[in-house]
Protein backbone atom coordinates (compact mmCIF):
# COMPACT_ATOMS: atom_id res chain seq x y z
CA UNK A 1 0.00 0.00 0.00
CA UNK A 2 1.30 3.41 -1.00
CA UNK A 3 0.06 6.92 0.43
CA UNK A 4 0.59 9.40 -2.20
CA UNK A 5 0.78 13.24 -1.02
CA UNK A 6 0.02 15.18 -4.49
CA UNK A 7 1.07 18.65 -4.01
CA UNK A 8 -0.52 21.31 -6.86
CA UNK A 9 -1.23 24.10 -8.09
CA UNK A 10 -4.95 25.12 -6.59
CA UNK A 11 -6.04 26.53 -10.25
CA UNK A 12 -6.61 22.79 -11.54
CA UNK A 13 -8.26 21.67 -8.36
CA UNK A 14 -11.44 21.12 -10.31
CA UNK A 15 -9.79 19.16 -13.43
CA UNK A 16 -7.79 17.08 -10.84
CA UNK A 17 -10.73 15.85 -8.77
CA UNK A 18 -12.70 15.55 -11.73
CA UNK A 19 -9.42 13.03 -13.33
CA UNK A 20 -9.54 11.07 -9.97
CA UNK A 21 -13.00 10.39 -10.07
CA UNK A 22 -12.77 9.05 -13.79
CA UNK A 23 -9.85 7.04 -12.48
CA UNK A 24 -12.18 5.28 -9.84
CA UNK A 25 -9.71 6.62 -6.95
CA UNK A 26 -11.71 5.53 -4.12
CA UNK A 27 -11.40 8.01 -1.43
CA UNK A 28 -9.03 10.83 -0.70
CA UNK A 29 -8.35 13.82 1.21
CA UNK A 30 -7.43 17.59 0.45
CA UNK A 31 -6.29 20.17 2.20
CA UNK A 32 -6.93 23.56 0.09
CA UNK A 33 -5.32 26.59 -0.06
CA UNK A 34 -2.10 26.64 1.53
CA UNK A 35 0.54 29.56 0.84
CA UNK A 36 4.05 27.76 -0.40
CA UNK A 37 6.87 28.26 -2.56
CA UNK A 38 8.49 25.36 -5.26
CA UNK A 39 9.19 25.51 -8.90
CA UNK A 40 6.90 27.82 -9.92
CA UNK A 41 7.65 30.45 -7.50
CA UNK A 42 6.14 31.45 -4.32
CA UNK A 43 2.34 31.45 -4.00
CA UNK A 44 1.31 33.64 -1.15
CA UNK A 45 -2.66 34.60 -1.95
CA UNK A 46 -1.18 38.16 -2.46
CA UNK A 47 -1.25 40.95 -4.98
CA UNK A 48 2.60 40.24 -5.33
CA UNK A 49 2.43 36.49 -4.81
CA UNK A 50 -0.90 35.19 -6.22
CA UNK A 51 -2.26 31.69 -5.29
CA UNK A 52 -2.25 28.95 -3.54
CA UNK A 53 -1.18 25.41 -3.37
CA UNK A 54 -3.41 22.72 -2.09
CA UNK A 55 -2.31 18.65 -0.92
CA UNK A 56 -4.45 15.61 -1.87
CA UNK A 57 -3.33 12.44 0.48
CA UNK A 58 -4.81 9.28 -1.35
CA UNK A 59 -4.07 5.70 -0.01
CA UNK A 60 -3.57 3.48 -3.08
CA UNK A 61 -2.89 -0.28 -3.56
CA UNK A 62 1.04 -1.02 -4.79
CA UNK A 63 -0.32 -1.52 -8.69
CA UNK A 64 -2.56 0.97 -8.95
CA UNK A 65 -0.01 3.90 -7.94
CA UNK A 66 1.80 4.02 -11.78
CA UNK A 67 -1.95 4.19 -13.49
CA UNK A 68 -2.22 7.25 -11.68
CA UNK A 69 0.65 9.05 -11.67
CA UNK A 70 1.08 8.75 -15.11
CA UNK A 71 -2.80 10.33 -15.70
CA UNK A 72 -2.12 13.43 -13.08
CA UNK A 73 1.53 14.19 -15.61
CA UNK A 74 -0.55 13.73 -18.85
CA UNK A 75 -3.09 16.24 -17.38
CA UNK A 76 0.08 18.78 -16.51
CA UNK A 77 1.64 18.45 -19.46
CA UNK A 78 -1.90 18.93 -21.32
CA UNK A 79 -1.83 22.76 -19.48
CA UNK A 80 -0.21 25.44 -22.30
CA UNK A 81 1.65 26.57 -18.79
CA UNK A 82 2.24 23.65 -17.09
CA UNK A 83 0.86 23.99 -13.69
CA UNK A 84 2.97 22.72 -10.84
CA UNK A 85 2.76 19.39 -9.33
CA UNK A 86 4.51 16.98 -7.18
CA UNK A 87 4.30 13.71 -6.56
CA UNK A 88 5.68 11.96 -3.47
CA UNK A 89 5.00 8.34 -2.57
CA UNK A 90 5.47 6.33 0.46
CA UNK A 91 4.95 2.52 2.08
CA UNK A 92 2.34 2.87 4.42
CA UNK A 93 0.38 -0.17 6.29
CA UNK A 94 -3.21 0.23 7.30
CA UNK A 95 -3.83 -0.04 10.68
CA UNK A 96 -6.98 -1.96 12.25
Amino acid sequence: MKLLTIIYDTAIDETLTELLQSLAVPGWTKVPGLPGRGGRGPKLNNPVFPGTSSILLISLPDEDVERVRHAIRRLQASFRLKPGVTILAQDVEELA
